[in-house]
This record gives C-alpha cells, structure tokens and sequence, in this order.
C-alpha cells in the first residue's frame, strides 16, 4: 500500500473537512482548484499525504497554485 492523498478543507477558519483519497497528485490539484473556487474568506485548504506507515505530511498550496495562468500542478511551493 502507497501513500494516500487527500485535501483537508478548513470551513470558517474552524470547521475541518477531508475529501479524497485520490487516484494522484493530479486529481486532488484539480479538486483543490474546485474547491478553492467556492471558498470563502475564512476558508483554507491543505493538501496531505498519509504514508504507508500512516505517517501525516501536511501542506499548504503555495498561493500562486490557484493563479489560472499557473500551468505546473507542484504544489510544494
């Protein structure tokens, strides 16, 4: 078993939300930018691996992943 992806939603600035697993990086980028879309104000997002050892890796997207003219999905800025 591989590192599974996910995307943590923080609603409010207080309310989490987890979507995914996801297939790839690719995918969750796409619905992070979907999602990014319908946030508001007080709302954040953060990608996030679990390892195989379930081992947490959390990160923030770097702010100009959701720019449309930003073309290269890394979002380990």
């Amino acid at each position: 078993m591989g590192k599974k992806l996910y995307l943590i939603e923080v609603l409010q600035g207080v309310e989490p939300y987890v979507h995914g697993p996801f297939q790839d990086e690719d995918e969750r980028d796409i619905s992070a930018k979907s999602i990014h879309g319908k946030q508001k104000v007080d709302d954040s997002l953060f990608w996030a691996d679990v390892d195989k050892s379930r081992g947490l890796i959390l990160e923030s997207y770097i702010a100009d992943f959701f720019r449309e003219e930003y073309a290269d999905t890394d979002n380990m800025g």
